[in-house]
């Protein structure tokens, strides 16, 4: 019988953060079946992890062909009712997946359903959860230089919220959602145009332009991401923010 929840996670060049994912995965009080899009095929590091976890599937790449393409190589194998996409980065409580998935098998109505995501040090990494827009992405890039940008990267990720209970969004968030196995058919997986920044986002918008169901963040369903933000920071990953941006509102329109 197919699992009931497969998982993906795309592994660029991971160091031994991806050992825990995996075993994170692993320990879950479900069975998942996983797989590993190896988008970096110079480097050894897949191979060691197939003879570590022999139950994953590793899907080689012939190059580093970007987050959404990497997810979609999966498409043609997913037999899951349920499907995570995960960053190789993250840990989680044993029962948290199966929490998750008694929670959207209680509300037909979702369609991606997204954690809370902590810091190591227990703070709260407040990431992307309302629609996309020219102030969100400059409240991200200049939130540095005053109080009206840190306002505008605020509202973006709802940090000026209180959210105790389970609320509908417009952006899931890619490092960690579960999302159901034919929505995800259906849309064809990641637009293969967003190479990694915003490919989450055209998805999320997809999905709700469509009508294909509800993307609810629940606080009380939590994972800790080892996210230390090095690429987003460095000029090459500011540049590579800024063009994924011109190709979305190109695509969706510019919303300021």
């Amino acid at each position: 019988m197919p699992a009931v929840l497969s998982a993906c996670l795309v592994m660029y060049h991971c160091g031994d953060e991806i050992d825990h994912a995996l075993r994170c995965l692993e320990n879950a009080d479900l069975e998942v079946a996983v797989y590993l899009c190896d988008n970096s095929p110079d480097d050894m590091t897949a191979e060691r992890l197939q003879w570590n976890f022999p139950g994953v599937t590793v899907l080689p790449m012939q190059e580093n062909t970007g987050y959404g393409k990497a997810h979609n190589a999966v498409l043609p194998y997913l037999q899951s009712t349920y499907h995570l996409l995960m960053h190789p980065d993250v840990n989680f409580d044993p029962s948290l997946l199966r929490r998750m998935i008694l929670y959207m098998e209680a509300h037909p109505n979702i369609a991606i359903l997204i954690p809370r995501v902590m810091n190591e040090d227990g703070t709260e990494q407040f990431l992307p959860k309302q629609k996309l827009s020219v102030r969100a992405l400059l409240g991200g890039l200049l939130r540095n230089f005053g109080r009206p940008f840190r306002t505008w990267r605020e509202k973006y990720t709802m940090e000026d919220m209180e959210v105790h209970l389970p609320t509908p969004v417009e952006c899931a968030a890619g490092c960690f959602m579960i999302i159901r196995t034919q929505t995800f058919l259906r849309l064809g997986g990641f637009d293969p145009r967003f190479f990694l920044y915003q490919a989450d986002c055209d998805l999320s918008r997809r999905i709700l332009d469509e009508n294909l169901g509800s993307i609810v963040y629940h606080p009380d369903f939590r994972v800790i991401h080892l996210h230390a933000q090095g690429n987003e920071q460095s000029f090459r990953g500011r540049m590579r923010q800024l063009r994924s941006a011109v190709q979305y509102f190109r695509k969706w329109g510019l919303t300021w």
